[in-house]
């Protein structure tokens, strides 16, 4: 199928594009700046003075995916038009150049983080608050344009070549330099997930999405068979890696609004299940 996605120069949508790629689709990405060799086998196309309808009507794509946004896990008052431009007006904009286009198979990208203490709808943060909102808004695409939506909503992930500074690249740092870090006491629950199964998860999607009729619209979660503590996870790490990490538990307080517990309350995506175990996942050598 033709995909035109978003989002191809953050981690998880430059893995999803190639992955997509490689399943012998013919996916397009949407770039803010040139993107001279990050793929061969992907056709770019630069977002420029306002031009998104003009890229869509002309790609045409059977399925937009959207990965694109802007993660901030506390936000600063300059940060606000940003979030709003980047997780609301942008994809806004994307859905009405779909209509424009005749489009109407559309994934979103959201957040378990918008489901704090499990609830139906409790933003952990702003960033969480925006994606929210704009699910809010796809919704009006689907009844009244007749639109189909997946909302596919990540927990954390992980996986080779992520330079995002994560939880995994911080064990990585302390293992290689062996120094001190103080962090939170580490109680607190994580649901890692590989970006390979994501990857995946995206290319499922994209199929139970073209069966849909017009009108639909769901949302389903991305999480693993099991959350460990940060404590746990830094134990598996090191038996994985066969080496001693360095950390002063109960150093930092929590942060506020510190999720202590996954979001349990969302169904997984059917057909799909995490395949990739942490402690091979988390092993040095398979992430290179």
């Amino acid at each position: 199928m033709k995909i035109l996605l978003t989002g191809v120069t953050g981690y998880i949508g430059n893995a999803v594009m190639h992955h997509l790629a490689k399943q012998g689709h013919d996916v397009h990405g949407l770039v803010r700046k040139e993107a001279v060799s990050i793929s061969d086998s992907v056709h770019y196309h630069l977002l420029e003075n306002d031009n998104i309808r003009d890229i869509v009507s002309a790609v045409k794509p059977d399925v937009l995916v959207h990965i694109a946004s802007l993660f901030l896990a506390a936000h600063q008052y300059s940060d606000i038009e940003k979030l709003i431009e980047s997780n609301i007006t942008f994809p806004t904009k994307l859905l009405d150049a779909m209509d424009c286009a005749g489009v109407t198979h559309f994934i979103n990208t959201g957040t378990s983080w918008q489901h704090y203490d499990s609830e139906p709808y409790n933003p952990v943060n702003l960033y969480a608050a925006t994606k929210q909102s704009f699910e809010d808004i796809i919704k009006y695409y689907v009844e009244a344009k007749g639109f189909s939506c997946l909302t596919l909503k990540i927990y954390d992930s992980y996986g080779p070549g992520d330079t995002r500074g994560k939880l995994v690249s911080l064990f990585d740092r302390l293992a290689e330099n062996q120094e001190s870090l103080d962090m939170s006491p580490g109680e607190q629950h994580i649901d890692l997930v590989h970006i390979s199964d994501i990857c995946n998860a995206y290319n499922i999607a994209i199929q139970m999405i073209m069966k849909q009729q017009p009108g639909y619209q769901a949302n389903y979660g991305l999480h693993s068979n099991k959350s460990y503590s940060l404590k746990e996870l830094a134990a598996i790490y090191e038996r994985s890696n066969n080496c001693d990490i360095h950390i002063n538990w109960g150093g930092r307080e929590y942060r506020p609004r510190e999720v202590m517990k996954p979001a349990g309350n969302l169904e997984r995506l059917p057909g799909w299940e995490p395949s990739v175990e942490l402690s091979f996942g988390l092993n040095r050598v398979n992430r290179k």
